[in-house]
């Protein structure tokens, strides 16, 4: 398990209105076949039941299900956090006011844990050197990847990924707002359904994340994750690695098998072929004349003559 990726992720039911543990449960449902090591933290109700997801796919071999109350974490954070939300309004002012972040102390905690998970499951001995983080509901069912049973292989890193730091997935080529700008106009700049590093790294991240929050805090302001990530890269930029996607799920194209990446089936919303193009010219390093003039000609192609192509 040494060089294998594992996958480490969490469910709690935080009493969400809008998604319960059946909806989530099917949102697992779709990656639950993946043949990486997952390691889970969740609730004694929800154990067996999670389990089951992973017995379908004669996974339970490498699946570890832990369960640990959230206040066991970081219970002082985790009672400044609810501290702050009763005493100041984290809706006022902010473009959607009625997102969960705004109104959800345990929601802000819950994403701040990320990867204090991750760092519980290294003092425990059960992960590799190589880490992901992935959502609980990554691709939102079938919201960007629509073929769950395509789903049974195992992660990999590509070359784009730096081992020994942290790295992050952002939907824009650079964000020049300030922190305070972006906590109220919500528009967000990192990822934080995908996170990749090395055991060292993650350590140096809930350190960083750690710092970051007791920061907000005495502002009397508190987020979710995606803002807080942002305030990481900024204040110690050694530690992080920004990767350039284009859509809020298609992060895990840097760990799908290049074989397999070929053949999947997906979904594209937001973002054009030509620019995914573009990425891939620019990524690839040693790449012979004739196949980087086959990409140029893909590029000029989807950029100025096939428009309206949106989907692979």
């Amino acid at each position: 398990m040494q060089n294998e990726i594992t996958i480490v992720t969490a469910f709690y039911n935080i009493g969400r209105t809008t998604r319960g543990n059946d909806q989530y449960l099917s949102y697992f449902d779709f990656w639950s076949g993946l043949k990486n090591y997952v390691v889970i933290y969740t609730t004694e109700d929800m154990k067996e039941l999670i389990l089951e997801k992973r017995k379908q796919h004669h996974l339970e071999g490498k699946t570890t299900i832990i369960v640990k109350e959230l206040n066991e974490f970081d219970f002082q954070t985790l009672n400044k956090i609810k501290e702050t939300f009763k005493n100041y309004n984290q809706a006022l002012h902010r473009k959607n006011p009625n997102n969960i972040e705004c109104i959800s102390p345990l929601y802000c905690y819950l994403m701040y844990l990320k990867p204090f998970f991750i760092c519980d499951a290294i003092e425990r001995g059960i992960v590799s050197e190589n880490i992901m983080w992935l959502d609980f509901g990554f691709n939102h069912g079938d919201s960007f990847f629509i073929n769950k049973d395509q789903f049974r292989f195992l992660l990999e890193k590509q070359e784009n990924i730096i081992n020994d730091k942290i790295n992050f997935f952002s939907i824009k080529d650079q964000e020049a707002n300030t922190i305070p700008e972006i906590y109220y106009n919500m528009e967000p700049f990192l990822i934080g359904g995908l996170i990749y590093g090395s055991n060292r790294a993650w350590s140096s991240f809930k350190k960083n994340l750690y710092e970051c929050m007791q920061c907000f805090l005495s502002f009397n302001i508190v987020d979710d994750d995606q803002i807080m990530f942002l305030w990481c890269t900024r204040n110690y930029p050694q530690n992080y690695n920004i990767v350039r996607c284009y859509e809020w799920f298609d992060s895990l194209f840097n760990f799908i098998p290049k074989e397999i990446k070929n053949t999947i089936l997906f979904k594209r919303k937001n973002s054009q072929y030509y620019k995914l193009i573009k990425e891939e010219i620019k990524n690839k390093k040693n790449i012979n004349l004739y196949n980087k003039s086959r990409l140029y000609f893909k590029y000029f192609y989807y950029k100025f003559i096939n428009k309206k192509y949106i989907e692979l």
